[in-house]
């Protein structure tokens, strides 16, 4: 609790930065105002990612050690203490649930809904480092990225500008943290643009890049690291079919990946019991780290031993050490590291860890890229640069496993400096992304958002529009319900009353037991020997369709067109709720079709 004079200095300085912050908004253009704003957010995520890569490296560097002869037993207990304190963290300090990776982000976005808590500015960096520190099979890409757009959001809801400028802030905010966490703004940028920012107008490109540029300026004085380095610039037309090929694997080992890390999850989410859950997965994945230490965290020094034509570091630490010097046992190894890292990264995240499957994925395209070369120079077929292939399989990981082929070309250049090397990128990354959308059209992000009904495609325009509706606000009420005990004469002075041509038949629970239209009894209401006589029950029937409350609206739609229906009525769990029309749900389309072009 904070003390009354520490109070009263906060409200001093919030009162005054205001102040400046709207004299400045007052007497500046708008454009130098927003530069301003993007230089400020990348410098702040610039820190933030500074601060969480010394953490990291600080925990790995005092847990692995300097012998590479020798294994390490407590890699086996350390990935499930990191998860244990990241939960703990979360449950009993935060006291907030903390969902991990770009899911919930993307769909906030989409949904224009970008009020982002103020816990998520510092919550994301303690716990990710607790995870991956200790060892958990994921990167630090998606924490920092929420963090920056943490970091933007809350920053722009203090300066009280509406929502265009806070989703723009929020944007700069993340490609601040990816591109200090990388020390590659370019990528950071087109990352925002092809993964987050689908709809963003092309002017909100400017402040993007300058918040990148500061972001990664601030890392590169303050812990510069170049991640990889990439030995060769040149590379062979002749090798343009292995390019290719490498490319169609690479996306079918992306939808290996999407699939599995859906399908862990689900498993995991399965288990009732924690302990259990938490215990299990822990120590399969120390497990497999104890076997196979090259999953230890992000795995980017494995990727520069590759590079550098260091094969035989995949066994440091390992019981396998010994026969470093066996080639076609390091590439069965790596074979295996490749298929344990989606599992140990899946594990990590679905029993409570915090971390991105950015790092996971650079690695089994490394991986992947060192595995396929080497074997093809073993065999003498072609002589192949191994680390142009390591090199470029990393890009076509990403563009498989995000559907975003700009960013994996830009950020693999950018990150290793092999410029020259675009034309395989291009055709990696092209194959890869055309493999993977032919089996799997939704990156590992937007896949479970599609299923729940949260999330489409920009370019599917009118399903994304009927996505952000829900049926609970198209409900209308106005409609007159009659019980089955009810008879004809008792229905014709309700009839009088009402302006509907449709009555919901409910029984004295509420539940729906069918429909009576006009037209069921308009021969007959007429006349009086009837109406002591034809009951309710007589001359219902089932209405085309019920919805459900919960229905995406793509399906409420669909039962529309497939019935030819007008109206139709909506249940929760069997009760009577009200009726959708196809007038009402048109109607909203229209007005937030309207709303959506002023946006862009």
């Amino acid at each position: 609790m904070a003390f009354p004079w520490q109070q009263k200095i906060y409200r001093y300085l919030k009162h005054y930065t205001l102040r400046a912050i709207r004299w400045v908004s007052r007497h500046i253009s708008n454009r130098n105002y927003q530069i301003l704003v993007s230089i400020i957010i990348g410098i702040v995520s610039g820190l933030v990612a500074v601060g969480l890569k010394f953490l990291v490296a600080l925990v790995k560097g005092w847990i692995q050690g300097q012998d590479p002869t020798r294994e390490r037993l407590v890699f086996v207990f350390l990935p499930l203490v990191g998860v244990i304190l990241t939960i703990g963290f979360t449950r009993l300090i935060l006291r907030r649930p903390l969902a991990p990776g770009l899911s919930e982000l993307i769909n906030s976005i989409s949904n224009k809904k970008v009020n982002i808590p103020n816990y998520e500015t510092y919550a994301h960096v303690v716990t990710s480092s607790l995870t991956v520190g200790f060892g958990g099979s994921v990167g630090l890409e998606a924490p920092i990225i929420r963090t920056g757009s943490a970091v933007g959001a809350n920053l722009a809801r203090i300066l009280q500008v509406g929502r265009k400028k806070q989703t723009l802030f929020l944007a700069c905010g993340a490609a601040a943290g990816m591109a200090a966490i990388f020390n590659s703004p370019v990528a950071g940028v087109i990352f925002a643009f092809e993964v987050l920012l689908t709809e963003m107008a092309l002017h909100s490109f400017i402040p993007l890049l300058i918040s990148a540029a500061t972001g990664a300026v601030v890392a590169r004085l303050l812990y510069f690291e170049q991640l990889f380095f990439l030995p060769t610039r040149n590379w062979a037309p002749e090798a343009i079919p292995f390019y290719l090929l490498l490319g169609a694997i690479c996306g079918l080992l992306s939808v290996l990946m999407i699939r599995s890390n859906i399908s862990i999850n689900a498993y995991f989410e399965r288990m009732k019991n924690p302990f259990l859950k938490i215990g299990l997965g822990g120590l399969a994945i120390g497990l497999l780290i104890f076997l196979m230490p090259p999953l230890f965290g992000e795995g980017y020094g494995t990727v520069n031993n590759l590079l550098a034509d260091k094969p035989e570091a995949l066994v440091d630490h390992s019981p396998f050490y010994w026969l470093a010097d066996n080639t076609g046992f390091l590439i069965a190894f790596s074979l295996f590291v490749l298929l344990a890292k989606i599992l140990a990264s899946s594990i990590t995240i679905a029993i409570g860890g915090n971390g991105g499957v950015f790092a996971p994925s650079m690695f089994l395209g490394a991986t992947l890229g060192f595995a396929f070369s080497h074997t093809l120079n073993l065999l003498g077929i072609i002589h192949l640069q191994e680390a142009n292939f390591i090199a470029v399989a990393m890009a076509g990981l990403l563009s498989g496993v995000f559907k975003s082929p700009l960013t994996g070309i830009f950020f693999i250049a950018e990150l290793t400096g092999g410029y020259g090397l675009f034309v395989p990128l291009m055709l990696v990354s092209a194959m890869s992304y055309l493999v993977s959308l032919y089996f799997e059209p939704y990156s590992i992000f937007t896949r479970e958002l599609f299923n729940k009904g949260l999330w489409v495609p920009s370019h599917e325009r009118d399903l994304s529009i009927l996505k952000t509706m829900n049926v609970a606000s198209l409900i209308e009420v106005n409609f007159y319900a009659v019980r089955p005990e009810m008879s004809l004469g008792q229905f014709v002075r309700v009839i009088a009353k009402s302006r509907r041509n449709v009555f919901p038949v409910i029984d004295g629970d509420g539940y729906l037991k069918g429909i009576v239209l006009l037209d069921d009894v308009r021969e007959i209401m007429f006349d009086p020997q009837k109406h002591d006589e034809v009951f309710i029950k007589e001359v219902m029937h089932n209405p085309p369709a019920i919805l459900d409350i919960k229905d995406p609206m793509d399906k409420v739609m669909k039962l529309f067109d497939y019935h030819n229906a007008w109206n139709l009525p909506v249940v929760d769990k069997g009760r009577y709720l009200g009726f959708v029309s196809k007038s009402s749900v048109f109607n909203r389309y229209r007005e937030l079709l309207i709303e959506r072009s002023r946006d862009v």
